[in-house]
């Protein structure tokens, strides 16, 4: 079943890549394509699939993982990677100058220091909740009990959202969707729930065309503009989603392949487009190539990335487990079923 979810996760990121493709076209040509704008949103469904498939990939890793272990091993598969594209982004970022509440929200992933901040590259604004995620699952490693604890911290935060940057980040309702996810994992298998796969993505489709698909920016997305909203009409076709492909029973291929690497497309892939854009805007072609040209060369940068460096960079970071695992506290486990679960959801 996991295979499954790696396939999905590589539709997930393209499912970004697409939106911001089609945005790029329409600023450089002044239309949308032969899909409609409305219907072109389903893209951005793309994060709350990421989200949901988080909580069940920290929910399966978890369970043989000592809160060392784990913390370990999701700082190695994030941050690395995610520091090395951030040295373009700082250097872009320069141009215009950048404050110090940006480096925090970068490099330290809390963007709600007084006022909210968005991360220095855009897309790492769902990193910020992972990194949320990852910290509220090493409590609960360390401590089974936290769990009550931060339930009850969520639920008092969300109340008081209007309070300050703090609170919005910490009861933003998009974290709802990461619980999804651990329900989904302890969720038994049936067969019935394929179903959720075309239901989940016609919902998801149909958002746009009916009008109700959330909007906004990145520091909506923080603050937690239309979060509830965003849930039911996101959240919820996410997880069926999630939850029918869990069923299938999938093999590695080039396809699974393409979701190991799918992270490093996320993460570069605004970087490749950005880049195309000025192409476009000194070269403009018919906007459907536009969108099928830019989502092709993220999709073929972002997998040599993986290649090149996030590999390379995930090996370095294993050799230093182990030999720290001789000398001092184990940070790498034997290899249990959490294990495998591990090394096949590579993840972001």
């Amino acid at each position: 079943m996991i295979w499954s979810l790696q396939i999905l996760r590589f539709v997930a990121a393209l499912l970004v890549v697409y939106v911001h493709s089609a945005e790029i076209a329409a600023v450089a040509t002044g239309s949308n394509g032969l899909l409609p704008q409305d219907v072109q949103l389903v893209g951005r469904a793309g994060v709350d699939i990421f989200f949901v498939i988080s909580g069940v990939i920290i929910t399966r890793i978890g369970a043989g993982l000592s809160w060392r272990e784990f913390a370990w091993r999701r700082w190695r598969r994030v941050v690395p990677i995610y520091f090395l594209v951030c040295i373009p982004t700082l250097l872009i970022a320069a141009k215009t100058g950048f404050g110090w509440r940006s480096l925090v929200a970068t490099f330290l992933f809390w963007p709600a220091t007084g006022v909210m901040t968005e991360p220095l590259l855009p897309v790492a604004w769902t990193l910020c909740f992972e990194m949320l995620f990852y910290a509220a699952a090493t409590l609960v490693l360390l401590n089974r009990r936290s769990i009550y604890v931060l339930i009850g911290l969520y639920g008092a935060a969300m109340p008081l959202r209007p309070f300050g940057p703090a609170f919005q980040f910490l009861g933003n309702p998009i974290i709802l969707e990461f619980l999804m996810g651990v329900v989904i994992a302890n969720a038994p298998a049936r067969r019935a729930g394929l179903l959720g796969i075309p239901l989940g993505a016609l919902a998801l489709v149909m958002a746009g065309p009916f009008g109700i698909a959330p909007s906004g920016g990145t520091l909506d997305f923080l603050i937690g503009t239309d979060g509830f909203r965003r849930v039911l009409v996101y959240g919820l076709p996410a997880a069926l989603i999630v939850y029918g492909t869990m069923q299938i029973k999938a093999k590695p291929s080039v396809w699974t392949e393409q979701g190991d690497a799918s992270y490093s497309l996320y993460l570069t892939h605004t970087l490749i487009a950005s880049a195309m854009l000025q192409l476009w805007m000194a070269y403009p072609i018919q906007p459907d190539l536009i969108i099928l040209v830019t989502t092709a060369a993220c999709v073929l940068f972002g997998w040599r990335i993986h290649i090149r460096f996030e590999k390379p960079l995930l090996a370095m970071f294993n050799r230093f487990g182990q030999r720290s695992s001789r000398h001092g506290p184990k940070l790498i486990a034997p290899a249990t079923t959490a294990h495998v679960v591990e090394v096949v959801s590579r993840k972001r």
